[in-house]
């Protein structure tokens, strides 16, 4: 299977583009470009993405290698994994109320297994939508899909929790000596709060495994 930086230079080669001439297209050296096509760096922001995209006349999953992301059917690609999408907007913010799993919908998204890796039961899988912006400084943005495994509770990280009576995303971090969760915003103009794990009501949904963003659709 090709990697994302041989269709990033199939695309390139295609256009009859040279690397340094994406790389000025796009605002970075023909140096980046070179290490984005060798894997030398893996974790290319989606922002260049989708400028590289733009630039070569292709389509942000045709990039990735991904079939196009949203689904109606259960049509599964080689290689992928189909999540079902649930009408529930997950709250970047101060919260939404919390839907049953009447919410899930017969749209499903295909992901690249790779993206679940650590995850040892796939059927957990669900996808929601964001809504609002209590996350943008961990590039989660609204409108972007978020994907968690139910249940799933594994480390310090970004999860999904029900919270007085809402659905948030959020960053946690635990305190397991006093008993303590700390709920945390990556933006600054939303508080932190520390609360009890035990009495304050607090529920882990799931923990985030990775997202996209809206303009990949």
């Amino acid at each position: 299977m090709s990697t994302l930086g041989d269709r990033i230079r199939e695309l390139r080669e295609r256009k009859k583009m040279t690397q340094e001439e994406l790389g000025n297209a796009i605002g970075t050296t023909k140096q980046t470009i070179f290490k984005y096509e060798t894997g030398k760096i893996e974790n290319i922001p989606y922002s260049k993405l989708l400028e590289i995209a733009k630039v070569l006349d292709a389509e942000p999953w045709d990039i990735l290698g991904w079939k196009q992301p949203l689904q109606d059917e259960e049509e599964q690609a080689p290689g992928f994994i189909s999540v079902p999408f649930i009408s529930q907007k997950i709250s970047a913010g101060y919260g939404e109320d919390f839907l049953s799993d009447d919410s899930i919908t017969l749209k499903r998204i295909q992901i690249p297994e790779s993206m679940a890796r650590g995850v040892h039961d796939k059927s957990t899988l669900v996808s929601a939508e964001v809504k609002g912006d209590s996350m943008i400084d961990a590039n989660i943005y609204p409108g972007d899909y978020v994907f968690f495994s139910k249940g799933m509770i594994k480390g310090e990280g970004i999860y999904v929790i029900a919270f007085a009576g809402d659905i948030m995303v959020k960053r946690l971090s635990f305190d397991g000596g006093q008993n303590k969760l700390t709920i945390i915003s990556e933006n600054r103009n939303y508080p932190v709060r520390t609360v009890d794990a035990d009495t304050d009501g607090v529920r882990i949904l799931g923990k985030v495994i990775g997202w996209i963003h809206n303009e990949m659709f």
